[in-house]
């Protein structure tokens, strides 16, 4: 397979050849052609100024300007009247009347032609030498009538000089052209494609799992922002990858505590307790208890899932928000007790909003449940309701030890710590902050968390009121 590299450089080659190419084809073709054109127009133009002249009537003056045109040009020139006298002959040492490389018979033709009032132009060649010349007929025009034919015959040798030393000119500036365009198209194909062949040998050392790779390049073009988009594309799989490893250790240890908790109780049942009714029914009270929590976990993760996925469609409708957090709170009455946490409602009012109140029910389980587990003994949790005019607002506040600033951002991610140093146990999934993160995001709404370190942390969230 060839490189992108080669790719680069041929394509580019191939460009400057053509371009070469083309530059040699109008030279050989076209230049000698154009520069005859250009030689013959040239001549016709200073003959046209020097026949105003002659209308003006200064003869002699005319003569002297067109003697001096022949001989500066090498022309030859002869001025022929309507009863095909020669009356004016310069340029060259021949007789008047007698045209060099033109018959007779045809040179009354064309002299008959030119005093009718037309231009003539033939190409002719020497005789002897084979030179080129160019034979042309024009007619001299005085007080509007044609009054004589000027003949002119004017070698085209010099044109063809020029352009056979423009011709060996080019050659070698083609040689030095295409020897630079290869240099200047091998540096250009490696500018282009190191940077590509970098980002190349990057994404396969990320795609073997080697996230810390990074692409070093210090361009600001196109290629430098993918670059630049491949090296935060490897931070993000980093992370990504850091938290699978999270995730897998997170839900084996939920899975394995109550799993060993479980048989281990099985095995107490089986083996002591069994005839022991009282011992027996504490025990299957907490197998039962550990079997929920599995449930639990599990559910969480499919929730979170599907969520995730966008495979949940919310049926929304109108309900009271302030009796779905009363009825919420008191279910949590038994755990705070436990723990020691007090909860309390704050401005509470008769409110109808428009959401997935299934949904609702999620979130504020799993934020009052976030407030339970990092409140201390003595802690106090407030649930509060504010009026945002089209829509409501509730608050969790607890007081916990807080989130410092730089974890804020990420404790919405699943199996997320902000504080990896607790010991202290806590009966979630670990991932309900990202339940609650999906589910409003699935409602279109606006939430956030504010927290003081030694203070504590208060989650919210607005609801749209029902109309």
């Amino acid at each position: 397979m060839k490189s992108i590299r080669f790719k680069l450089w041929a394509g580019m080659v191939i460009l400057v050849c053509f371009v070469l190419f083309l530059l040699w084809l109008f030279q050989i073709v076209f230049l000698e052609t154009y520069y005859n054109r250009m030689w013959i127009s040239y001549i016709k133009s200073e003959v046209v100024k020097i026949n105003y002249v002659l209308e003006n009537g200064n003869k002699e003056d005319f003569e002297k300007k067109l003697a001096a045109f022949a001989f500066n040009n090498n022309i030859y020139i002869e001025v022929i009247d309507k009863n095909g006298e020669s009356l004016y002959v310069t340029g060259s040492s021949v007789s008047a009347g007698k045209m060099p490389m033109v018959d007779s018979g045809e040179l009354e033709g064309i002299v008959d032609e030119v005093l009718k009032g037309e231009e003539v132009e033939i190409p002719v060649t020497h005789p002897q030498f084979g030179s080129e010349f160019s034979f042309i007929g024009l007619p001299i025009e005085i007080s509007g009538k044609t009054t004589y034919a000027m003949l002119i015959i004017t070698p085209l040798a010099p044109m063809e000089d020029t352009a056979s030393i423009l011709k060996g000119q080019l050659l070698y500036i083609t040689v030095i052209l295409l020897f630079a365009a290869l240099l200047i198209t091998l540096f250009l194909s490696r500018s282009f494609s190191s940077p590509i062949l970098e980002m190349k040998r990057v994404s396969e050392q990320m795609a073997s799992g080697n996230f810390s790779a990074r692409i070093n390049t210090r361009r600001r073009d196109e290629i430098g922002q993918l670059a630049e988009t491949i090296n935060n594309m490897g931070e993000q799989l980093s992370k990504i990858d850091q938290l699978r490893k999270d995730v897998i250790a997170n839900v084996s240890h939920d899975l394995r505590t109550p799993l060993s908790l479980i048989r281990g109780y099985a095995e107490t049942l089986r083996d002591v307790t069994g005839k022991d009714p009282q011992k027996r029914e504490k025990q299957l009270g907490i197998i039962i208890e550990e079997t929920e929590r599995l449930s639990k976990i599990v559910d969480d993760i499919l929730v979170l899932s599907q969520l995730q996925s966008g495979n949940v469609l919310l049926t929304k409708n109108g309900f009271k928000i302030n009796e779905l957090i009363q009825t919420t709170v008191k279910s949590y009455s038994l755990l705070s007790e436990k723990n020691g946490v007090s909860i309390i409602l704050k401005d509470l009012f008769d409110v109808m909003i428009e959401a997935d109140e299934v949904r609702v029910s999620q979130v504020l389980h799993n934020l009052i449940n976030n407030a339970c587990t990092h409140t201390p003994r003595g802690g106090l949790i407030t649930v509060k309701m504010l009026d945002k005019g089209e829509s409501v607002r509730i608050e969790i506040a607890d007081t916990g030890k807080g989130i410092s600033t730089d974890e804020l951002p990420h404790i919405w991610e699943r199996y997320y710590k902000a504080d990896k140093t607790s010991e202290k146990k806590t009966t979630g999934t670990g991932i309900g902050l990202a339940i609650v993160k999906e589910i409003l995001e699935a409602h279109k709404v606006c939430f956030g968390v504010e927290s003081e370190k030694l203070i504590g942390t208060t989650f919210w969230f607005e609801l749209n009121k029902y109309k």
